[in-house]
């Protein structure tokens, strides 16, 4: 391994990482570094841009702005579903795509899970259960994210 791509914190870095150990050690910064300045090593700063780009999606941020690539890459280990254009091209209630997809077991459970606030749609939270998804809804004409509660994901691939 080259010597310019090891890690290099100066005392003051690894004097602040420590303090911030002590005082909240819930924001986990010592760990979050170790992890960056890893991936960073092993795979470069491309993998690393990459891999941050997909924590930020996993844990809320806006994915609209991915390419359904990246977001195929992010949730490749997602349960998935294929979905036909033309379903979408007349509208399909979010209901229906919820028990599509698996989400939801019925389309009672896809209503109570949308009134108690725990749907998203590529990770905005969708709140009107009479809600009609299009194919203005995908990501780049191909994906829909779907996600319940804090952890549950479905990809629906538009074919």
């Amino acid at each position: 391994m080259p010597a310019d791509s090891l890690v290099r914190l100066t005392r003051e870095e690894i004097a602040e990482l420590e303090e911030k150990l002590r005082t909240a050690p819930q924001e986990r910064e010592a760990q979050k570094r170790l992890a960056r300045e890893v991936t960073r090593m092993v795979h470069g700063e491309d993998a690393l841009a990459k891999a941050e780009r997909a924590t930020a999606v996993l844990f809320g941020a806006e994915i609209s702005a991915l390419e359904p690539r990246e977001v195929s890459d992010i949730f490749a280990d997602v349960p998935s579903s294929e979905l036909p254009k033309p379903r979408l091209q007349e509208g399909l209630s979010l209901v229906d795509l919820l028990v599509t997809a698996g989400l939801a077991p019925s389309k009672g459970e896809a209503r109570r899970a949308i009134q108690g606030g725990g749907i998203y749609l590529n990770n905005v939270r969708a709140a009107d259960e009479k809600r009609t998804v299009t194919p203005g809804d995908t990501i780049g004409g191909e994906l829909i994210v779907l996600r319940k509660g804090r952890k549950e994901y479905r990809l629906v691939r538009v074919i």
